[in-house]
């Protein structure tokens, strides 16, 4: 079970690992003229603009949607974290479940409080 989850988690990182070392071995999309760096750059700069299109939301929203947006990552933290600390109690769990839910609410406890704990691990007087 967890080396599935492991092996899963690698794939898209070795992926791009596979597409980057190609680039670097291949040296990627070079410019010969200055045409064709105007038309490299024109390209990024529509591909960039259709990402922030994708993001933009068609006219004004509510404030309770803005702030459920905004609040969106810390509702699911803080339930990846309700259920990791629930399998504790889930008698029938397979071990293996019960630790990669654990684990999973460890990562989410140090994206909620990691920053805030490492800042002050050299302020202590």
């Amino acid at each position: 079970m967890i080396v599935e989850t492991i092996a899963a988690a690698f794939v898209p990182v070795a992926s791009e690992a596979l597409k980057q070392l190609i680039g670097r071995v291949v040296g990627g999309v070079r410019p010969t003229t200055v045409n064709e760096q105007i038309m490299l750059m024109k390209a990024e700069n529509d591909r960039l603009q259709a990402i922030a299109a994708l993001d933009a939301p068609g006219g004004t929203p509510s404030q309770w949607v803005i702030d459920l947006r905004a609040s969106a990552r810390y509702i699911g933290a803080l339930s990846v974290i309700a259920v990791g600390i629930g399998s504790l109690f889930i008698d029938e769990l397979a071990e293996p479940v019960r630790l990669t839910a654990l684990e999973a609410a460890n990562i989410a406890f140090g994206f909620l409080f990691g920053s805030r704990l490492a800042a002050t691990w050299g302020t202590r007087k």
